[in-house]
């Protein structure tokens, strides 16, 4: 078993959603100015995105982010794992592909070191999710069959089985 499981990761990257809506409405020059955000945005040689404190946009930002971690939050209560073994892949594709176009495509507006870093966050974050739910759900099914071995071998036994005979 793991460090950390898929739903502690799950609720883990709750609070970096919610973290993030905290910083873009009390302190947004922290998040465009992070150490990580310059480093990474120098490193994929993309634009380093400012952002200005008064600026609107911020509060539909901190609503998406929001809603994005209240999205999450409600299934983990219901311990709904087969929502999550169905999203994580799909946001996995999603956030390869925007950190590719932010990447390759440089006269964008996705092309800045915010994206990409939240980008690659993501990448990661959904990574060692998609992992973690893989490795809980062999152990799931492993003891699934031991603890119903002899109702799944009667159920074998008692299969009907079709035999053509050559004449």
């Amino acid at each position: 078993m793991q460090f950390l499981t898929a739903t502690s990761l799950l609720y883990i990257r709750v609070v970096f959603l919610l973290t993030i809506a905290f910083f873009l409405v009390r302190d947004p020059e922290k998040v465009g100015g992070a150490g990580f955000v310059v480093l990474l945005g120098q490193a994929m040689q993309v634009p380093i995105g400012f952002i200005k404190a008064g600026d609107p946009l911020l509060g539909i930002l901190a609503v998406v982010f929001s809603s994005l971690a209240i999205g999450d939050v409600i299934p983990l209560l219901a311990n709904n794992i087969d929502y999550f073994e169905t999203v994580v892949p799909t946001r996995l594709a999603f956030f390869f592909g925007l950190a590719a176009y932010a990447y390759l495509i440089n006269d964008s507006v996705l092309s800045n070191a915010l994206i990409i870093t939240y980008s690659f966050l993501e990448i990661w974050f959904n990574f060692l999710i998609f992992n973690n739910l893989r490795d809980e759900k062999y152990y799931r099914m492993k003891t699934f069959i031991e603890e119903n071995a002899e109702a799944i071998q009667r159920a074998q036994d008692e299969q009907v089985r079709v035999v053509e005979l050559d004449q």
